[in-house]
C-alpha cells in the first residue's frame, strides 16, 4: 500500500513539473519548428544534470542560455556508477518534452577506473545495471566513445592466446555488446534504440575493439564523432577534413543507420574558428543531426565556452549553405577497406589541399582515377587490382609509402630508383611545366624521404632542390594504358598545406579527368562537390585565398554564380591552345576570405 501511494505521488510530482513547464514554456522556450535545413542537438552530461537542469531556476536558465541553438534533442547522462538518479531524470526529461524537446539517455560505458574490462564480472554486471535503468526511462540509449578497452589483465591476455590484440579485442566488444548492453536494455524495453557513437580515431579503432563494420550492423543506429578540436596543438592532430571523411566513410557500412555527428569544444579556449569548421564538416556531409557535446563545456562558465558568440554568429549562414546544397556529393575515390591502418590520417590532409575525397570500402575500379595508400595494403589482391586499372586506361595515384611496400609486384618494376633510405631537407620546390623549370623559396624548410630516380621516363613535376640532386616530391610516369602518379608525403604531413599553390596546382591536376575540372589555388582550402553543378570551397586558413576553378570542356560563359553570399565570380576564357586544336579554358575565379565558405552554382 505504501509503495503504491508512493509512486502516485511521484507521478503526480511528474504532472505537476509538466504543467508547470508548459505554463512558463514562454520564457525560455525554443524558435518555432526550429531551424528550417539543420536539427541540433545538445548531450548534457551527468555532472551537467546536477549543474544545469536540477531544478526549475537553473534548467530555465540554461535554456534560456541555448536558446538560439533551438535544439530539437536532448541527450541525458546516467551516472557511471550505476546508481542513476531515475526520479531526477525522469522530471528533467519531463521538462524538455514540454518544450517539444525529445529527450534520450546516454552511457559512457567506464567503469570508476577507466576504460572497461569485458573479462571483468563487475564491469559487465555495472554495464547491465546501468542500460536496465536508463532502459527503464528512454526508448533511445547512446553509447558514448569510451566503449573501447585497453585491458592488458591476466584474463585478456589469456583470452586472446595467438591472435592480435585487433583481432580479439574486436570479437570480444562484439559479442559483449550484445550480452551485456544491447539484450539486457532490450529486457526492460524492447522497443529502446542503442546507439553507438564512433570516437574521433581511424588508426587506433580495431586496437582497441572497434569494429565499424560488424558493430554498426549490429547496433540499432549509430553517430560519427568529429571533434578534430584545434589540430595543430591538440595531442590527436586531426585535420579538420577528417572529420568530414569519418562520416563518409563510417556511414558507408548502412547509411540508415546514422543519427548525426558529434563535436566538440573541449580544450578549444581561443578557438572558435576550428569550432565552427568541425561544424561545417557536418554540414557539407550532410549530417541528419549535429549533437553538440555538452552543455556544461559551453555554457559560459567554462573557459572553452568562448567559441560559443562566434558559433551563434554563424547559426543562420550554416542553416542557409545547409539548405543551398544539392544533390549527392562525389570526389575522387580513395580506398580505404574497413579496419584498415596506414598513414595517419593521409586522407585528411589529402583533403586539406583541395582534393575533394570520397572513400571507399570496396576497390575502385571503374573511376578515371583513385587514391591508394597504406591502408588499401589490407586487400591481399591489391597490385593485381591497380595493374588492371592501367590495363583498363584508367589511372593509379598512390603515396611513396605505398609503393615502398607492394613487395615483388609488377609495380617495382615500374622505376628505376637509385638506393636511397635518407631524407632530404630543402627551403625550395621545384616546379617543372613543360620544359620550364621554376624555383620557388618557402620560408620554413620541408623534410621528404629522399627519392633518386634515373632521368627518363619519369617527370618529377615537384621536387625539392639540393645541389647534388632535385629528389621527387610528385612524379608520374605513363604504364600500360594508364598513369602512375606518386606522392612522397613530407615527415610532417601538415607540411602538405604549406607546399606552394603551384605545387598543388600539379598534384590536384591528375584528377581533372575524374573530376571534370582543377582547382589552382593554395592549401587550406578544402573542396567539396554535390551533383554535377555545385563547387563548395572552404578556406580554413589564416590569409585570403584566391581561387580558380579551370575547367578544360566545353560549358557556358554566362550564368556562374555564387549563391551564399552573391560574391563576385570571374569568368575568364583562355584560347591560347585553340589555334591548336587545343581546348578552350575556362577560368571561374573568386577570393576567399579566412574562414570563408563559398557555394558555386555553374549555368
Amino acid at each position: 500500500m505504501k509503495k503504491t501511494s508512493s509512486k502516485f505521488i511521484k507521478n503526480w510530482i511528474i504532472a505537476i513539473v509538466i504543467i508547470l513547464c508548459t505554463a512558463c514554456g514562454s520564457a525560455f522556450s525554443q524558435v518555432k519548428d526550429g531551424w528550417k535545413n539543420l536539427k541540433y542537438s545538445i548531450f548534457f552530461t551527468h555532472g551537467d544534470l546536477i549543474n544545469l537542469l536540477s531544478d526549475d531556476a537553473k534548467f530555465k536558465q540554461t535554456m534560456s542560455y541555448f536558446a538560439p541553438i533551438k535544439i530539437e534533442k536532448a541527450y541525458l547522462e546516467g551516472s557511471n556508477r550505476g546508481d542513476e538518479k531515475i526520479q531526477l531524470m525522469r522530471e528533467i526529461s519531463a521538462r524538455f518534452h514540454a518544450m517539444n524537446i525529445k529527450t534520450v539517455g546516454a552511457m559512457v560505458p567506464v567503469s570508476e577506473t577507466g576504460p572497461m574490462c569485458y573479462n571483468n564480472p563487475e564491469h559487465l554486471a555495472l554495464l547491465e545495471k546501468r542500460m536496465k535503468s536508463l532502459a527503464s526511462i528512454f526508448d533511445e540509449i547512446i553509447l558514448d566513445d569510451w566503449l573501447f578497452t585497453i585491458c592488458t589483465c591476466e584474463k585478456c591476455i589469456k583470452g586472446r592466446g595467438d591472435a592480435s590484440w585487433a583481432d580479439y579485442r574486436t570479437n570480444l566488444l562484439v559479442e559483449k555488446s550484445k550480452k551485456h548492453i544491447i539484450d539486457p536494455a532490450k529486457k526492460i524495453n524492447p522497443r529502446v534504440n542503442v546507439i553507438i557513437k564512433y570516437p574521433n580515431w581511424y588508426e587506433g579503432h580495431r586496437q582497441n575493439g572497434y569494429d565499424v563494420h560488424k558493430e554498426t550492423l549490429l547496433y540499432d543506429k549509430m553517430a560519427v564523432g568529429i571533434e578534430t578540436r584545434i589540430s595543430e596543438i591538440q595531442d590527436q592532430h586531426i585535420p579538420v577534413y577528417s572529420g568530414y571523411v569519418f562520416q563518409k566513410w563510417w556511414t558507408s557500412v548502412a547509411p540508415s543507420k546514422w543519427i548525426g555527428s558529434w563535436l566538440d569544444n573541449y580544450g578549444m579556449k581561443g578557438g572558435a574558428r576550428y569550432y565552427n569548421a568541425q561544424l561545417w564538416q557536418a554540414i557539407m556531409a550532410q549530417t541528419p543531426e549535429i549533437i553538440l557535446w555538452c552543455g556544461g563545456q559551453l555554457y559560459h562558465t567554462n573557459p572553452s565556452s568562448d567559441v560559443y558568440p562566434d558559433f551563434m554568429k554563424m547559426l543562420l549562414e550554416f542553416d542557409k549553405a545547409a539548405g543551398l546544397l544539392e544533390g549527392s556529393s562525389r570526389g575522387v575515390p580513395m580506398y580505404l577497406p574497413y579496419g584498415s591502418t596506414g598513414e595517419y590520417n593521409i586522407f585528411g590532409y589529402l583533403g586539406m589541399i583541395g582534393i575533394p575525397i570520397e572513400p571507399a570500402a570496396e576497390f575502385p575500379a571503374k573511376s578515371q582515377n583513385a587514391i591508394f595508400t597504406l591502408h588499401s595494403l589490407q586487400d591481399t589482391g591489391l597490385s593485381e587490382k591497380m595493374l588492371q586499372r592501367l590495363k583498363d586506361g584508367k589511372d593509379v595515384f598512390m603515396t611513396w609509402d605505398l609503393y615502398k611496400r607492394l613487395g615483388k609486384s609488377e609495380f617495382k618494376k615500374v622505376l628505376s630508383l637509385l638506393p636511397s633510405v635518407c631524407y632530404v631537407t630543402s627551403s625550395d620546390i621545384r616546379i617543372r611545366e613543360g620544359w620550364s623549370d621554376t624555383i620557388i623559396h618557402i620560408d620554413k624548410p620541408m623534410t621528404f624521404p629522399r627519392i633518386e630516380t634515373t632521368t627518363w621516363p619519369y617527370v618529377r613535376d615537384v621536387a625539392v632542390v639540393e645541389e647534388d640532386y632535385d629528389p621527387a616530391v610528385f612524379l608520374r610516369t605513363n604504364y600500360l594504358n594508364g598513369t602512375i602518379y606518386i606522392l612522397n608525403v613530407p615527415s610532417n604531413k601538415h607540411d602538405l598545406q604549406r607546399l606552394p599553390a603551384e605545387a598543388l596546382t600539379f598534384i590536384r591536376r591528375a584528377f581533372t579527368k575524374e573530376l571534370g575540372f582543377g582547382l589552382i589555388g593554395p592549401g587550406n582550402v578544402a573542396c567539396y562537390l554535390f551533383g554535377q553543378k555545385q563547387y563548395v570551397l572552404f578556406n580554413m586558413g589564416t590569409a585570403e585565398a584566391p581561387v580558380t576553378l579551370q575547367f578544360m570542356e566545353k560549358s557556358a560563359t554566362g550564368g556562374w554564380r555564387e549563391v551564399l553570399h552573391n560574391k563576385k565570380i570571374t569568368v575568364r576564357e583562355d584560347t591560347t591552345f585553340a589555334r591548336f586544336n587545343g581546348s578552350v579554358i575556362k577560368n571561374i575565379s573568386l577570393t576567399l576570405k579566412p574562414q570563408e565558405v563559398a557555394i558555386i552554382e555553374a549555368p
